[in-house]
């Protein structure tokens, strides 16, 4: 699975950039992130780690790219570099808002009534 998804994206990259940017280059700039991420999945670690390391090989596989493009890529390779990092951002704080909101529950009925709430024994 991982190696389709390594091949759709060299070819996709390929597409959108210069002509002088080949698949040849691409491929092996980006298949370490690909690796790293295919064996964290096998590992079955938790979705947002999970995607909070997708998003920075991402952006490390980007920054790679640049580094070896021979001439400067467009300034929406950077937007689709800077994406998942925005996206695992916005998960990781709508998962701590949900968290912190949780912890504030309205006290049970039957406190307020008074009744005797079960303890430890």
């Amino acid at each position: 699975m991982f190696f389709s998804l390594w091949l759709l994206a060299s070819m996709l990259l390929d597409a959108l950039t210069p002509p002088e940017f080949t698949f040849y280059m691409i491929g092996p700039a980006i298949a370490p992130a690909v690796l790293i991420t295919g064996f964290l999945y096998w590992l079955r670690i938790p979705p947002l780690d999970f995607a909070v390391v997708f998003a920075t090989l991402w952006m490390v596989s980007e920054m790679a790219l640049e580094m070896i493009a021979p001439k400067p890529l467009s300034p929406l390779m950077a937007v689709v570099a800077v994406a998942p990092l925005v996206v695992a951002g916005i998960l990781v704080n709508v998962r701590q808002w949900r968290l912190m909101r949780g912890h504030v529950r309205p006290v049970a009925s039957a406190a307020i009534k008074g009744a005797a709430i079960p303890g430890p024994r």
